[in-house]
């Protein structure tokens, strides 16, 4: 046991990449606006504890995960050459986070919206539990669901991730 044990802290963690592709029902330039727009909606998030916009624009940000897991970081706007994509990096916490979300206008009243996040967990037991469980996968698809559902007038689906939540209540 001791020897596994030993193995595993010698592990070295290698970054994740997530990319979620979703479709909104909205032109691009509101659905730009509306996304922009936290505040507006940000207690429509299932597992995000904290997501605030303090006033030099930053976002303070934290959620729950499963066995005790909760992570913070505050994220931080980065230039970008097109209009069409938000670029972000995080800054201090226990997650390590950059990303870039793209819009394209599928059609007059569709926009596709890609996000493509690259992250790290600091804590290598929850790092190697994430790439087993796949925890912040599954957080970003619940959120992103149910960021769509608001948007489109409706009640997120919570039966989806029922489990995910079931644990990381039982086990906090």
């Amino acid at each position: 046991m001791a020897s596994s044990l030993l193995k595993m802290r010698a592990i070295t963690f290698t970054p994740m990449l997530l990319e979620k592709t979703l479709h909104m029902s909205q032109p691009l330039a509101e659905c730009k606006a509306r996304l922009a727009s936290i505040q507006s909606y940000r207690r429509q998030f299932l597992m995000v504890t904290r997501a605030t916009v303090t006033s030099s624009k930053t976002v303070d940000f934290s959620f729950r995960g499963p066995f005790g897991f909760q992570a913070h970081t505050v994220l931080l706007s980065v230039e970008n050459d097109s209009p069409d994509q938000y670029a972000f990096e995080s800054v201090g916490g226990n997650i390590d986070l950059m990303g870039i979300v793209d819009f394209a206008e599928i059609r007059a009243n569709c926009t596709e919206v890609t996000l493509a996040v690259h992250y790290e967990i600091k804590n290598q037991l929850f790092a190697w539990l994430d790439r087993r469980l796949r925890f912040v996968d599954t957080f970003v698809t619940a959120e992103l669901r149910s960021i769509r559902a608001h948007f489109e007038g409706r009640e997120p689906r919570v039966a989806q991730f029922r489990g995910f939540l079931r644990v990381r209540a039982t086990l906090t």
